[in-house]
């Protein structure tokens, strides 16, 4: 990487990348407590009306399907999504939401959370379906998935006529690398971009560790089942939302799993379209 770059110089500087969002901060601390109640986070999320609007909308979503409407934070925690979705569902909305993507119009948005949601909700499955020794937890596998791709979210804010020539370039030849063309407009990747960011927000570090290793090749010590599981979700997903049809194999994940989410994938996605749409 061409450290001398412009952007990278920027990135580097603490006062030009935004700052992390109040709610999100209350929502890290919370992260970093085991014993977090449901009606402290409820609190949090309902303190902020927009952030609670979106999470209601997800509950009530086809994706999640609840039998009765939802209608509060708590019943959203309670009967369909559980204490750990929600909480890393918001963080996730609650650290996009301080990042303009207008100035770029050739960055899609719904297919941003398409690709994070589905990556999330994939990897998570595949951390609880897993026969691997020392499987990663499904909880942090969703973390990671929900928030892997939040580079992008950073460059598209930053850059916005850099990111946009980049995803002109992408268009016009698809078999090119959005990664390469970055490097080559701006100094550096929405890989990199998005560890340094996660770090200077100081997420939890598996985050920046795992989206430091997504556009690095060589299997890493430490966290290699998560990444191996959370790539592989990101990867199939790709495949399959540009028209693929491999079914999903996954190694160290069960093949009754893999098999039924390939049966599934068709109506999921429809559903998870819809979900993504919602949150734009």
């Amino acid at each position: 990487m061409d450290i001398e770059k412009p952007l990278y110089k920027d990135l580097i500087l603490v006062e030009s990348i935004p700052p992390l969002p109040a709610t999100a901060a209350n929502l890290l601390m919370m992260i970093a407590d085991p014993d977090v109640e449901i009606e402290a986070l409820a609190l949090v999320i309902e303190r902020d009306p927009p952030l609670s609007a979106r999470l209601l909308g997800v509950a009530n979503s086809a994706f999640y399907a609840p039998p009765q409407p939802v209608m509060t934070i708590k019943e959203a925690i309670v009967r369909v999504l559980g204490l750990h979705m929600v909480r890393n569902m918001a963080l996730g909305m609650a650290l996009a939401g301080g990042f303009s993507t207008a100035a770029c119009p050739r960055f899609d948005l719904t297919g941003y959370w398409v690709m994070a949601l589905g990556t999330a909700d994939l990897a998570s499955g595949m951390a609880r379906a897993a026969t691997l020794p020392d499987p990663p937890d499904p909880d942090a596998a969703y973390m990671v998935g929900l928030l892997h791709n939040l580079g992008e979210l950073l460059l598209v804010h930053m850059r916005p006529a850099e990111m946009d020539e980049a995803l002109r370039r992408l268009g016009e030849d698809p078999e090119s690398s959005l990664v390469d063309h970055e490097r080559t407009l701006m100094g550096l990747d929405h890989w990199a971009a998005g560890a340094l960011l996660a770090r200077h927000w100081q997420l939890p570090p598996i985050i920046g560790a795992s989206i430091e290793r997504f556009g690095d090749d060589t299997e890493p010590r430490d966290g290699r089942q998560m990444i191996h599981l959370v790539r592989a979700a990101r990867c199939w997903l790709a495949q399959m939302l540009a028209g693929g049809g491999d079914p999903l194999q996954v190694t160290g994940v069960d093949e009754t799993y893999c098999a039924r989410r390939s049966t599934e994938f068709a109506d999921h996605h429809d559903a998870l379209r819809v979900l993504a749409r919602s949150m734009t």
